[in-house]
């Protein structure tokens, strides 16, 4: 997917939800979340993310596609954690991701003369601490113009199984910082529900060639001050350096709890 073409979407959705919002008040669903007035942090202790791996990582000018399902999870146990802080005064707010991911797949070749199979496991982290402004807020909901940058530590360890040429077994390990433009938006329902989608682009050739990710879903609060949510994420990002390769596109569900501490 094209930069541009991300951005457009981006930019496009950000004006529509602003003035859809801009023309709706009343609806009788007040928080404190979107109330655009004094200290707010929210803190997520933990969020956890299952999610399956599809695409190509090497090391060593060395390759293999990996394609771990989104039903694989369950069977591998490869899961992802997420922490996130929400701080914001007023209008003006820092909103910080921390993700560890610990990944693997397997992958034969039945039809591939030069190795039979390939073994790959995948490890990344990465904080995203962004700034945004919040452009509109009422009772029905609000929306947030984000900028930031994620710095990424990712590891490789792939196994390649013999074939017509010799196996390879090999490790690399890259640091990296991309820049981040994003949006956020909230819609408050009935009864303490909520929806939430946050969508961001990143690298521009400055660390990764392209990274960007989309997660959307569905809330409830409890007595004003914990909340669950449970949403799809879906995180992409092309990497490339000196024989180091991480192409892949993540997805899977997110299950989360949070806490308003203020």
């Amino acid at each position: 997917m094209k930069v541009t073409t991300i951005m457009f979407f981006m930019l496009t959705t950000l004006l529509s939800v602003s003035a859809a919002f801009a023309q709706q008040s009343g609806s009788g669903a007040s928080t404190t979340d979107t109330d655009p007035y004094g200290w707010k942090v929210n803190w997520v202790p933990f969020y956890l993310w299952m999610s399956g791996l599809n695409g190509n990582v090497g090391v060593r000018g060395h390759m293999a596609p990996v394609d771990a399902s989104f039903s694989d999870v369950f069977d591998k146990l490869n899961i992802g954690y997420m922490t996130a802080l929400d701080v914001r005064y007023d209008r003006v707010g820092v909103l910080t991701d921390l993700v560890y991911i610990d990944l693997g797949a397997d992958k034969a070749f039945p039809n591939i003369n030069a190795f039979t199979g390939a073994h790959a496991d995948v490890k990344q982290f990465f904080v995203d601490p962004e700034l945004y402004a919040r452009l509109f807020a009422n009772d029905r909901g609000s929306v947030d113009a984000l900028a930031g940058f994620r710095y990424w530590h990712l590891h490789n360890k792939l196994r390649l199984d013999p074939g017509t040429l010799p196996g390879f077994s090999g490790d690399g390990s890259q640091n990296f910082v991309d820049p981040v433009l994003g949006a956020r938006f909230r819609l408050n329902l009935q009864k303490g529900w909520f929806a939430t989608l946050k969508g961001d682009v990143g690298g521009f050739g400055a660390g990764s060639e392209l990274s960007w990710q989309i997660y959307s879903g569905v809330g409830k609060e409890f007595k004003q001050k914990y909340s669950l949510l449970l949403a799809y994420r879906r995180l992409d990002v092309d990497y490339r350096n000196n024989g180091f390769l991480f192409d892949t596109k993540m997805n899977g569900v997110m299950l989360g709890f949070a806490i308003r501490l203020k």
